[in-house]
């Protein structure tokens, strides 16, 4: 994991196989590398795709950057960007707090892109001026060596088709992707209501995940193009669910809309001293109570908070002698809310993680315990009862 501007760049495991898959392609003799650079052989070739795939990745890392930091300006926290196996995306702590904000976040990552793919084929160009520029390379009227100027051309060439690819995709008016979240700002603006400006790029989004089935299906049955078919399939099962992800969190928060964190947490919650052991947490305060988590307490300070899968890092013949603060999962480390905190908020925190309980804090101060299970079962009921405070 590495850091830019303040933002951890973090890589999932899935992003390894995205990589390979890219790394193969460019390094394949029928390949668009192959194609522009006819006369290099397979040492050269794989060596130039793979800088071309790191390459690839950084530009998708800047196109998620430029989300990031215009995020910031509108003092919406960004707390990593994650790459992963269909690109990358930053992670928002918070949703844009108005439409205008949105607009210039969404649209900041295609026209980066644009900005990249432009940058490339102006690099193309120059280092094919003596030959007849960028075009002559792309239509094979060029003869390219491996020296380096020609190397770097067809990496830049490659660099520039492939981002103005990518900011035309993006754009497609299917919410999650970009142009989903221009279209939501635009609606969201004409029509001052976001909920609903979320419903109409979700549908749309949804909408585009069936176009993109069909054209699999057009691929593999008319160009015999099985890959290209399936990976058309997996992104728009991916854009599917994203989207429908999207419409149950606005189902949601249209239901729990205006509701305070205060008015269903606990103030009789089950805390121990970091210094207690863990057989006395778990004889004292989780079978008599039940407790799949309890607050870690120093005098009235929140320390950390101690799970049943804590537990399971020490072996149970140890549990009268080793302390809960060895086990506890920090409090720095533990989402926390307010009392006047939305609902929403602590939702979306929970959904981030697997506390079957999380800590309501003022000014450090731990002054209740908010469950997870009540939560859901408080939005079931408002839903039942057809509650929506938006309306």
């Amino acid at each position: 994991m590495a850091r830019v501007f303040g933002i951890a760049i973090r890589i999932h495991v899935s992003w390894f196989l995205i990589f390979g898959l890219v790394l193969v392609s460019l390094s394949n003799p029928r390949g668009i590398l192959a194609q522009l650079g006819p006369g290099w052989t397979d040492r050269e070739l794989v060596l130039v795709a793979a800088v071309a795939t790191l390459l690839f990745f950084v530009s998708i890392v800047v196109h998620e950057l430029a989300h990031a930091l215009v995020a910031r300006a509108f003092r919406m926290p960004v707390s990593s960007i994650t790459l992963f196996l269909l690109g990358g995306v930053a992670n928002l702590a918070k949703e844009p707090p108005r439409a205008f904000a949105e607009f210039l976040m969404a649209i900041a990552g295609p026209l980066t892109s644009v900005a990249i793919g432009v940058s490339g084929l102006g690099v193309c160009q120059a280092a094919f001026a003596s030959a007849g520029g960028c075009g002559a390379l792309l239509e094979g009227r060029a003869s390219v060596t491996f020296a380096a100027t020609d190397a770097a051309g067809v990496v830049a060439a490659y660099l520039g088709l492939v981002n103005l690819a990518l900011a035309v995709f993006n754009m497609v008016p299917g919410f999650p992707l970009d142009g989903g979240r221009v279209l939501r700002s635009i609606v969201w603006g004409v029509l001052r209501d976001r909920s609903k400006a979320t419903r109409i790029a979700a549908r749309g989004g949804q909408a585009v995940a069936g176009l993109l089935v069909l054209f699999g299906a057009w691929r593999a049955m008319a160009q015999e193009d099985t890959f290209g078919a399936l990976w058309m399939g997996f992104i728009a099962y991916f854009l599917y669910n994203a989207a429908s992800q999207s419409l149950e969190q606005e189902r949601i928060a249209a239901a729990v809309s205006g509701v305070r964190v205060g008015s269903l947490m606990t103030a009789q919650f089950r805390a121990v001293g970091p210094r207690s052991t863990i057989a006395d947490l778990v004889e004292g305060q989780m079978l008599p109570f039940n407790a799949r988590a309890v607050a870690v307490v120093d005098g009235e300070r929140l320390s950390g908070m101690v799970t049943i899968g804590d537990l399971r890092k020490v072996d149970q013949q140890e549990w009268r002698t080793t302390p809960v603060e060895r086990v506890m999962t920090p409090a720095s480390a533990v989402p926390t809310v307010s009392p006047g905190s939305r609902l929403m908020t602590a939702i979306e925190r929970f959904a981030s993680g697997e506390l079957p309980a999380m800590p309501v804090v003022e000014e450090g101060v731990l002054v209740g315990m908010l469950d997870r299970e009540a939560v859901a079962s408080y939005v079931r009921m408002r839903e039942m009862l057809g509650l929506d405070t938006r309306r």
